[in-house]
């Protein structure tokens, strides 16, 4: 390791990109940009987190929040309805089969249709309106069990059995994951034997807490104690049910609410990897291979997480998807930074390609970890990649702002936000971020990355030369010649 001891200054770095006559504006800053990477190696911190990737204050990261004025919302936000038709109903009247599948109206599915056509000449929509056969077959099989959703009529010893319509009559709910989690009856805890349960101090919690996230399939975690302030972004209601902290030895859950204990004040954060090739080519539902095998596979790492913790005998309980309170609250973890996308956090190592950000309360005490900043915020106010690959226009463009300029959206937070009333999720904006660019770990991206993070003279140049370079979505069609890695993945980054 010794003998890549160096540091790399800024007049270095544009001389190797040809910029050696910038200007004496973009030389001013020539001081070490490239940190000695002995010394970063060796911080030896729980959250993994790349070089050039800068800690932050707690409760301060880099999209600018007011707390005080920071409102709580009543509930998730309004999406639009989904269609009343059936595929099947769509194809037989001649509409396209739903491009972006539930949320599509008949017109955003053409919409899709005309924009792949334009971006991908030759390329021709399938029969359920986006993807050709094979991809649409392959969404199917990731479909299953989506979101932690118990199946519907499945075959089963011969017999046709609706295995969701089953469980409710027992009264229980659609989905396997849970505010209190599985709480299984084969599941062991130390008090049930009377021994001390286990007991670390809070670095050495989130330590073990990461290593069972990775076990697990999972990436990169955070920490952030649980205060009021942060409670804000939590709704006010949790599958309809109040969402309450109270003093309360045990977390519970009733018809009318869910109780979190005042003692379980730490909130646990992961994020995991979606697979990069097939997210560069999605475009409506029904090409939505990678973002629906891991909402199939998460949920699961969820409920087996909260159960880990379970039989540690700590409490664990998850609010997850049912509020958007993920993305701002992993800003505050240093999941990520927030973007002009607004609804994902855009990660330093995998950008958007990250899925999403789960989130569980426990009283097993863990330390926190900082807001990142790695230069995104600034980035997206001169990027806008995302904003022109929508399309629908859905993405905001210009300056950030304090005001909730969407529907349903939040004030209080001088940042973007997404239409997500009129968002079909299709998701064209989730493979077009130059961020992702990096799933490879390529020399010049981390040059790049480390540049962005110290100076914004050149996040115009770099996000022109993402353009022009042709990074960012990828025709569909040629997935199926590619050698991809297992769970399309690289995990040698």
């Amino acid at each position: 390791m010794s003998q890549f001891h160096s540091t790399l200054s800024r007049r270095d770095f544009m001389k190797a990109l040809g910029l050696a006559g910038a200007g004496v504006g973009a030389m001013s800053a020539a001081t070490s940009v490239f940190h000695d990477v002995d010394e970063l190696t060796a911080a030896g911190t729980v959250q993994k987190q790349p070089w050039w990737v800068k800690d932050r204050d707690f409760k301060n990261p880099t999209v600018p929040i007011d707390w005080q004025t920071l409102p709580k919302m009543d509930g998730i936000f309004p999406y639009q309805s989904a269609s009343t038709l059936t595929p099947q109903e769509r194809f037989a009247m001649g509409i396209p089969g739903g491009a972006a599948g539930t949320w599509a109206s008949p017109e955003q599915s053409q919409v899709l249709q005309d924009y792949m056509k334009n971006e991908f000449p030759g390329w021709e929509p399938g029969y359920l309106g986006m993807g050709d056969n094979r991809t649409t077959a392959l969404f199917m099989a990731a479909h299953f069990m989506r979101m932690g959703t118990w199946p519907g009529e499945i075959q089963m010893g011969g017999k046709r059995i609706n295995v969701q319509a089953e469980i409710l009559k027992a009264g229980g709910s659609p989905y396997y994951w849970s505010f209190l989690g599985l709480r299984s009856s084969e599941t062991l805890r130390p008090q049930d034997f009377g021994v001390p349960r286990w007991e670390g101090t809070p670095e050495e919690n989130l330590q073990t807490l990461r290593q069972v996230v990775r076990f697990f399939g999972g990436n990169e975690v955070g920490a952030q104690e649980l205060d009021d302030d942060i409670f804000k972004f939590y709704h006010k209601k949790n599958l309809g049910k109040d969402l309450v902290i109270e003093n309360v030895d045990e977390p519970e859950e009733t018809s009318t609410k869910m109780v979190i204990p005042s003692s379980a004040k730490y909130i646990l954060q992961w994020t995991a990897r979606q697979p990069y090739e097939s997210s560069r080519r999605q475009a409506g539902e029904y090409e939505d291979a990678a973002v629906y095998w891991s909402y199939q596979r998460f949920p699961l790492v969820t409920a087996l997480i909260q159960e880990f913790i379970y039989a540690l005998g700590y409490t664990a309980v998850s609010t997850h998807m049912t509020g958007y309170h993920t993305a701002p609250i992993g800003t505050l973890t240093g999941m990520g930074e927030h973007c002009r996308m607004s609804s994902p956090v855009l990660t330093p190592k995998y950008g958007t390609t990250n899925r999403a950000m789960w989130v569980i309360i426990t009283d097993m005490p863990l330390a926190s970890t900082k807001p990142a900043d790695f230069g995104v915020y600034e980035f997206c106010k001169t990027c806008g990649i995302c904003a022109d690959s929508c399309p629908f226009g859905l993405i905001e463009k210009g300056e950030p702002s304090w005001e909730a300029t969407q529907p349903g959206s939040r004030p209080g937070f001088n940042g973007w936000r997404t239409n997500t009333t009129t968002c079909p999720h299709c998701p064209v904006c989730q493979g077009a971020c130059p961020f992702n660019t990096d799933g490879n770990g390529s020399f010049i991206h981390e040059l790049v990355r480390g540049t962005v993070t110290n100076t914004t003279v050149f996040n115009s140049f770099f996000a022109n030369m993402e353009k022009t370079l042709g990074y960012g979505r990828k025709d569909p069609r040629d997935w199926w010649d590619m050698e991809d890695y297992s769970y399309g993945i690289n995990t040698r980054y």
